[in-house]
């Protein structure tokens, strides 16, 4: 199997028992679910995320969809794979998006119940975290296909 096909395969088991409805509410059903998956579809489920998202449309969309509420696990599963600069970077735009130093499930909150004005409101955000989607995109060293695909191979 290739490191895509294995990919693809753990992340469809990981978004099996997802629902539509949690990505709109502030509860915690979504981050719950995620939390509670063994460490292989958790871990997949958090990178391939986070870097569709990324090479979508940014870290901006990142946070504005609500999958920032996985920004501090998405950091520990980019280092667990061997991603230690894109972790950085993903802490780098936490810090900007979460300027209050919010502990992370009162971040959480404030992200599903848009309360983050920077982001949701006043769009301060978008140009620094413009810049990080630069510095992510050009991080060729961290080949998250290979760096993801060889960490699942080992389990």
């Amino acid at each position: 199997m290739t490191n895509n096909e294995i990919i693809e395969k753990k992340y469809a088991e990981a978004v099996v028992g997802i629902k539509t409805e949690w990505f709109n509410e502030v509860n915690s059903n979504w981050y719950n679910y995620i939390m509670e998956l063994p460490v292989d579809l958790q871990t997949t489920y958090l990178v391939v995320v986070l870097h569709n998202q990324i090479f979508n449309g940014g870290f901006h969309q990142y946070f504005i969809n609500g999958y920032g509420q996985f920004a501090s696990e998405t950091i520990d599963a980019l280092k667990r794979i061997g991603a230690s600069k894109r972790a950085k970077n993903l802490n780098d735009a936490f810090e900007i998006v979460n300027t209050e130093n919010d502990i992370d499930f009162v971040f959480r909150e404030k992200l599903m119940s848009k309360e983050i004005n920077k982001l949701f409101k006043e769009d301060d955000l978008f140009d620094p975290l413009d810049e990080l989607d630069t510095q992510y995109y050009n991080e060729e060293k961290e080949d998250i296909e290979e760096l993801l695909g060889n960490y699942l191979r080992k389990l």
